[in-house]
């Protein structure tokens, strides 16, 4: 088998091709297969199915005379389903149902105008926040343009939108008298283990909730992270119906490798280990979801009087940590995983100020 083509071998003899057809109801993918006696023919005939699939949606079928919602359906369905993780499948189709389709399920593709765009934006800017009006338009937008590809429009209507200005969250970090009655209060608590594991890797939630003993490598003093758990809605469900997935990291550079500080190696050593196929902080076959994890942690900061803290936070005081005790940005990227070094300067601008004075500093005595 060659790595991404999804041709096997079978026990009879013969080989098989599977290829992603759609999306089922429930989000997960509906595969086609092949069978032929060679793997050749077998990927002759993967190939014949793309270009079938490019044929169907090509140029040369310029005249589009369904609604909106119709194309919606095959842009998600058929061109966006086989790119994008379960996650992202049932997002997309959620937000598409509850924020899109209201105002265009039933208009035709080639009536709504910019106009429409800058209304919608409007509307839904009076209930929901500004990051949240982002994603519904870059789905939107996105759903336009490749309408456009294939030249079923001839301009995307979102073009020149206007949008409303995102305001950076803030998350506050914890000081360091904090953080030490956080760790002392969660080394007595059975459920104090995530939280132990956040403030000294800086894991995200559905991370810690993922890590199995396998991922932990005690002789190195490494952890990898390399999955993620979440709840995400089902699609068709209107948000009422959710399940649990497994799933890759938020981004590339999240799958990536963490040192072991001393302390948390012990903590670590000391927990009950079974299998290495169990979770971490389950010591089981079945994972801790997120949001129970988020609801112990609420209940012992409140023990300790912590308020105004969510777990992101202890994400957070990990990096406000690491910039304290003077770790480079690229590495404090490295280690949280971010899609870019600008997002971790956009994030920590604050935290970076006393570096940038130091810097500043050492220019003026610069004897040049």
């Amino acid at each position: 088998m060659a790595k991404g083509e999804n041709i096997y071998k079978r026990k009879d003899g013969r080989w098989e091709g599977r290829y992603p057809k759609a999306r089922k109801s429930d989000g997960s993918i509906h595969y086609g297969y092949i069978y032929a006696n060679s793997y050749r023919s077998v990927k002759e005939q993967l190939l014949e199915k793309k270009v079938q699939t490019t044929v169907l949606y090509s140029r040369s079928n310029k005249d589009f005379k369904g609604t909106f919602g119709e194309w919606a359906n095959i842009w998600l369905t058929t061109i966006m389903a086989p790119k994008i993780k379960e996650s992202t499948y049932a997002s997309y189709k959620n937000k598409m149902k509850l924020h899109i389709f209201p105002s265009f399920e039933k208009r035709t593709l080639k009536s709504i105008k910019a106009s429409d765009i800058d209304s919608m934006i409007s509307n839904l800017s009076n209930s929901l926040s500004a990051s949240s009006v982002h994603v519904i338009f870059r789905i939107m937008s996105g759903c336009f343009e490749n309408a456009k590809e294939h030249a079923y429009i001839f301009t995307n209507p979102c073009e020149g939108a206007v949008l409303p200005k995102v305001q950076m969250e803030k998350v506050r970090a914890l000081t360091r008298a904090e953080q030490k009655d956080l760790e002392k209060a969660s080394l007595k608590n059975k459920n104090g283990l995530p939280i132990l594991i956040a403030l000294e890797t800086g894991m995200r939630i559905g991370e810690i909730c993922a890590l199995k003993w396998k991922d932990v490598d005690f002789s190195s003093s490494m952890i990898h992270v390399h999955r993620t758990i979440q709840r995400v809605s089902l699609p068709d469900s209107h948000g009422k119906k959710t399940k649990i997935i497994e799933t890759t990291p938020k981004t590339p550079n999240s799958d990536r490798m963490i040192p072991l500080t001393a302390k948390l190696r012990d903590i670590l050593l000391q927990t009950h280990k079974t299998s290495q196929e169990c979770f971490v902080i389950s010591n089981g076959y079945n994972a801790i979801e997120p949001r129970t994890v988020s609801y112990r942690f609420d209940q012992i900061r409140q023990e300790i009087g912590l308020n105004s803290i969510s777990f992101h936070s202890l994400r957070h005081t990990f990096a406000t940590r690491c910039v304290e005790i003077g770790v480079n940005v690229a590495a404090v990227s490295s280690l949280l995983g971010h899609s870019s070094i600008k997002l971790t300067l956009d994030t920590y601008t604050t935290s970076f100020l006393t570096e940038k004075r130091e810097a500043i500093e050492k220019l003026d005595h610069l004897d040049l």
